[in-house]
């Protein structure tokens, strides 16, 4: 018969299975908490750029109101570029957040083997366009991808894992950047709206509003005249500069009688 001694010492040692699995959980944990910072890392960036565009763009109005094209044209280039690194910025966001739900879904050892080349694949694919603009994000999507080898190899796979050529990303990688373009096209025409421009009727009719003497109301028949331009289009022209947030156009009340 054993002694109580010997049972105890035979049934403390955890399986091999118990291990990996403790070893899966830290190293998904430990991949997490990095997919994590470099999200939030991206956000404030995205947020720093939203700010700057829209004083930028209140500078562009500003600049056209008072006549200064030159500035103008200069907040509007400024206005362009940051557009094309939000672009970046959000596209690399929004891919990542999607690797993190699919990463949270990893319940299994199993899971993460046939996972492992689209998550790689897409970080590579955010890889090579953030770091154009954000040189620092991509050491930590370094550090990332080898975290996802860690996975694997827990999984016992120790051979490196194959990332998918940006030609050659799997339907789901595909899926989940046409999506991410689809949804940035919406939110960087909202956060950086279009800088206005002047086409020659707007032109005319906004310099002759400039040159009216302060607390003038202007009377559209008049502006026709003076100008030579029909009712109708002066009417049109105006609403046209209201929404450039160029002017604005108050209603007028009857009086009573």
């Amino acid at each position: 018969m054993p002694r109580l001694l010997d049972v105890i010492k035979w049934r403390r040692p955890p399986s091999q299975t118990m291990r990996d699995s403790g070893q899966y959980a830290a190293r998904l944990s430990s991949a997490l908490l990095t997919l994590n910072a470099q999200i939030n890392r991206l956000k404030n960036k995205y947020a720093g750029l939203e700010a700057r565009g829209k004083e930028y763009f209140e500078r562009c109005v500003s600049a056209l109101q008072s006549g200064d094209e030159g500035y103008a044209a200069i907040y509007a280039n400024e206005i362009a570029e940051l557009r094309r690194i939000a672009r970046i910025v959000l596209q690399s966001l929004l891919v990542l957040e999607q690797v993190r739900v699919r990463m949270e879904s990893l319940l299994e050892l199993r899971d993460i083997i046939g996972l492992a080349p689209v998550l790689k694949g897409l970080l590579e694919s955010v890889r090579s366009e953030i770091i154009k603009v954000v040189p620092e994000a991509a050491e930590s999507l370094d550090e990332l991808s080898n975290a996802i080898d860690g996975l694997v190899s827990s999984a016992g796979v120790h051979q490196p894992i194959a990332v998918e050529d940006k030609e050659e990303l799997s339907d789901e990688a595909m899926r989940i950047l046409e999506e991410a373009r689809a949804i940035i096209a919406r939110q960087v025409a909202e956060s950086f709206p279009a800088v206005p421009t002047l086409s020659r009727e707007e032109r005319i009719i906004y310099e002759y509003i400039v040159s009216l003497p302060e607390g003038t109301v202007l009377e559209v028949d008049s502006c026709s005249r003076a100008l030579g331009i029909p009712e109708q289009e002066v009417e049109d022209v105006l609403k046209r500069l209201e929404q450039k947030g160029l002017i604005e156009v108050a209603s007028q009340t009857e009086s009573p009688e």
